[in-house]
């Protein structure tokens, strides 16, 4: 027991000795308190600014107050979705997710679903492509000609509603531009907004223009920052050109190009200006988008309930398709 003891004492006297010549200089109890530096034996340690949970709680009440303004609407409307009134005057009745099961068994749901893939994915594919070419080409803009990339912002700043017109006006089959330079050289123009197969194709043209300026931005953004000592060491190995991009300035704007796809993936989703002004659904529902039939229910059917179900539906798939943009881009990136 002595010998315990003695052990523990010495084993005492050690930890004082330590945390005393541990002790910064000027930290001792006799010195003045602006004197002395917070160290982790000191109580001093845990004043205000030097907990690593100061900055959240300094930012708590922003965090709280967008998160309300954001996420309220959002909740309020997963919430109506459960209820539903026969006529505008009647009062709300709870179903549950019988909304949801009717939009599940509905051909126009399916059938819009079906027209959405069609427009998301066309507008990916075309966004993307359109994006790095014109991203390169103003890359290698030199002298007075970097006003052109200031230029590149200029349809981003027209509203959909008001492009969709212009193009409407375009593809006019009468006496649009684009059939008058057809007819110029002998054949007759297609009727654009006509043709089911053709007004698709117009409606993905229309918005990846609107949403293009965004997504040059950010690959241009991703060009800027490409370390150059890569581009020269491809040179030293022959590679020029296409190669050079395909194997070595693409994989490294692979960031880039995810937020570029989320951001028009989002775009096309969601979007109801261009669809709403250029085609209105048509010909024959060939452009009737999920927001074009969510529209449909709520403004033309008078069912809010149930296009607020169709508005859910829309968030969840959004969220999803955005996790696997995310979950494709970090294994291509670990694969790299």
């Amino acid at each position: 027991m002595g010998a315990l003891s003695y052990c523990r004492n010495d084993f005492r006297a050690n930890r004082l000795t330590a945390a005393t010549e541990t002790r910064p200089k000027g930290a001792g109890r006799g010195a003045r308190w602006w004197q002395r530096k917070p160290t982790r034996l000191d109580s001093t340690y845990f004043v205000v600014g030097q907990s690593k949970a100061t900055p959240y709680l300094f930012s708590l009440p922003s965090i709280i107050l967008v998160s309300a303004v954001l996420g309220f609407p959002v909740l309020y409307g997963v919430w109506q979705s459960l209820f539903r009134r026969e006529t505008l005057a009647a009062p709300l009745e709870y179903i549950g997710f019988q909304n949801y099961a009717d939009m599940f068994s509905s051909d126009a749901f399916w059938h819009s679903l079906n027209r959405t893939a069609v427009f998301v994915f066309g507008s990916l594919i075309l966004g993307t492509v359109l994006g790095l070419f014109f991203a390169f080409a103003l890359f290698r803009v030199v002298g007075r000609l970097r006003f052109l990339r200031a230029l590149t912002v200029a349809p981003y700043i027209i509203s959909n509603v008001a492009a969709a017109v212009m193009f409407r006006i375009l593809f006019n089959s009468q006496f649009g531009m684009l059939n008058q330079v057809i007819e110029f050289f002998g054949v007759d123009g297609p009727s654009w907004l006509a043709d089911p197969g053709l007004a698709m194709v117009v409606v993905i043209f229309t918005q990846v223009w609107t949403d293009l300026p965004l997504t040059i931005l950010l690959l241009l953004g991703g060009l800027m920052t490409v370390d150059k000592s890569y581009l020269d060491a491809s040179l030293v190995d022959g590679a020029t050109g296409w190669k050079r991009a395909r194997h070595v300035t693409i994989p490294l704007l692979a960031p880039q190009i995810l937020i570029s796809t989320v951001w028009l993936s989002y775009s096309t989703l969601t979007g109801l200006g261009v669809v709403l002004a250029l085609t209105g659904g048509g010909p024959l529902k060939a452009t009737q988008t999920m927001a074009m039939e969510m529209y449909t229910v709520a403004f033309r059917n008078l069912e809010f309930n149930q296009a607020l179900a169709i508005a859910t539906f829309i968030l969840v798939l959004n969220a999803v398709l955005t996790v696997g943009y995310v979950a494709i881009g970090r294994r291509y990136e670990y694969e790299q």
